[in-house]
């Protein structure tokens, strides 16, 4: 898959509305540029998705002065981050530190939404099978159905089946897959050798050249065996929600390096003069010192002005076996005594959860196919098959409750059998199917942690138009490390995927970054205006601006809503 030539990748082409034709015939023979085009459609050439198939079914080669862009974390924000620039010509290395793509649990179970992962996914070119469902109900701890909606639910819906099943990510439906499936469906299309495994991120160090005429910038990576990487044109944090980027970008870190305007990079990494334009000072001075480019530090220590918070919920998750009770078929459904909350949705259509649950019991014969893997489609070229079978697919359950931090700390840091017996210490009397499928998981299948989140970040804590070090800075954050949420409203892999779609498609619109050969035609949006050679802002800064603001502003009301149902589904309230 490569971006499309005639909307240039964006997926859509603008035009003025007509309100605004009406507006600048009136103003008659006034010169004044033309208002942003405030209508859109999809663009026919594409189908609206920004990609085309390739005459080979594989990525575009980048060109050799191909910009270069460095991402960190190879989950699901980073590895779509990098598919995305490579899909537009760009050299990517993804770094994770694990030692491999299974080197550790990533996550259990998730639930692609139809209008933001589904969508986004459709912009990746990916088009994956997951597990439909037909309806949410929702109980309380002594059996009374508090409620219940979906398509089963419907007026004139007889068939409890309806609805249900496999179902796919550009299907207009929610999918749940296991978040693995996801990720190496990802990784899997990105070009060889992408992915750096063993990689432990420990800092960057960032220059600006101002006077350069593409206003550019280099990154220089560093990792805990001592080896440096770059240059690269931009950094993306995708590390997660304890973010070592951030914690840099934001100032807090101590080893931050700062650059100037003057084409200095100011900072506690020592080095030597390199040309007129990049110098390595030393030490920096107080009164210019910022954390890599981020807001200018106070006296002491800085601290992330968003920070961490705990939600005082500790989140237990199981995969386990199905079973033949009416609410493990084809539906989700939550459990809630105004405390606790045991929540729990399909995982996988095969009965040992693709191989996840194959040695839980000396029944499990069969091999699960893969559900939630690539399929051929005409904007994708992968091979996934699935085959039906009579038993009943797998489950992930999510236990939910109030707890001091302290404790849930130690409860999530200690054994997994300790976390499955209180889930049935807690839950263990609760109406069916709940102590089945808690004495069907196995301490393997089992995981816990404390919900954090931070507050909803300010675009401008990023970029500071106001200073150019902090404007022109090359280095921006995706996913959780940006914006990490409670999972009570199953946003944050949706959000990622967004993220990186909505960054890829800025970047194109810049000099550095334009995909080669684009013709940008009647209806293209808009690239960006470079004025770094006149010591303004550059069409990279401009672009990164932009993504940020809207990630920033998009993903707002996902934190808030996330936060307030972390609060309200362990509250009286959600008896009502």
């Amino acid at each position: 898959m490569m971006w499309c030539g005639r909307c240039a990748g964006e997926g859509v082409l603008v035009s003025l509305t007509k309100a605004q034709k009406r507006a600048r015939r009136l103003e008659g023979a006034r010169e004044r540029p033309p208002p942003p085009p405030g209508k859109a459609t999809p663009c026919k050439a594409c189908g609206g998705v920004g990609l085309v198939a390739t005459a080979d079914g594989e990525l575009p080669p980048p060109r050799d002065d191909a910009p270069s862009v460095a991402v960190v974390g190879a989950g699901i924000g980073g590895a779509a981050v990098a598919l995305a620039l490579q899909q537009r010509g760009v050299r990517v290395a993804l770094f994770d530190k694990d030692a491999g793509f299974a080197s550790r649990k990533q996550g259990y179970g998730l639930t692609m939404q139809k209008y933001s992962g589904g969508n986004a996914l459709s912009a990746l070119g990916l088009r994956l099978e997951g597990v439909g469902s037909n309806a949410n109900v929702s109980l309380d701890a002594n059996g009374r159905e508090l409620g219940r909606y979906g398509h089963s639910t419907l007026d004139g819906v007889e068939d409890e089946t309806e609805g249900a099943g496999t179902a796919s990510s550009d299907g207009g439906r929610n999918v749940h897959l296991p978040r693995q499936a996801l990720r190496r469906a990802l990784l899997k299309r990105l070009a060889p050798g992408t992915a750096v495994w063993g990689a432990k991120f420990s800092g960057y160090r960032e220059t600006t050249a101002l006077e350069d005429s593409g206003g550019g910038g280099r990154v220089f990576l560093t990792f805990e065996d001592g080896t440096t990487r770059g240059p690269f044109d931009l950094l993306v944090g995708a590390d997660g929600i304890f973010s070592r980027v951030r914690r840099q970008k934001m100032g807090e870190d101590d080893a931050a390096t700062v650059s100037g305007g003057d084409g200095t990079t100011r900072g506690k990494v020592a080095g030597t003069r390199k040309d007129a334009n990049e110098t390595v000072v030393e030490k920096a001075d107080p009164a210019l010192s910022r954390g890599a480019s981020g807001p200018a530090r106070s006296s002491g220590p800085a601290v992330d002005p968003f920070p961490l918070r705990y939600l005082g919920v500790l989140v237990v998750l199981g995969i386990c076996r199905g079973n033949d009770h009416p609410l493990c078929s084809h539906k989700v459904f939550q459990i809630v005594d105004g405390e606790t909350r045991m929540y729990a949705m399909p995982f996988t259509a095969s009965p040992d959860g693709d191989g996840c649950l194959a040695d839980d019991d000396a029944s499990a014969t069969e091999t699960g196919t893969e559900t939630g893997t690539e399929t051929e489609t005409e904007t994708g070229t992968g091979t996934g098959t699935g085959t039906e079978t009579n038993r009943p697919g797998a489950m992930m359950w999510q236990l939910s409750f109030p707890v001091a931090e302290r404790d849930a700390r130690v409860l999530a840091s200690g054994s997994p059998a300790d976390l499955l017996a209180e889930a049935k210490r807690r839950c263990g009397a609760w109406p069916a199917p709940v102590p089945a499928l808690l004495n069907a998981t196995s301490p393997s299948n089992c995981a816990g942690y404390p919900a954090l989140d931070r507050d909803p970040l300010d675009a401008n804590a990023l970029r500071d138009f106001r200073d150019a070090f902090s404007r022109e800075s090359r280095v921006t954050l995706v996913g959780d490390a940006a914006h990490p949420m409670s999972p009570f409203k199953g946003q944050g892999a949706n959000q990622a995927l967004l993220d990186a779609v909505q960054l890829a498609r800025v970047l194109a619109r810049t000099e550095r970054f334009s995909p080669p050969g684009v013709e940008r035609r009647m209806g293209c949006a808009r690239v960006f205006p470079n004025d770094a050679e006149n010591g303004g802002a550059s069409d990279v800064a401009l672009a990164l601006a932009a993504f940020e603001e809207t990630m920033c502003s998009r993903s707002e009301e996902k934190v808030r809503r996330s936060r307030d149902a972390a609060a309200y589904l362990h509250s009286e309230a959600a008896l009502a």
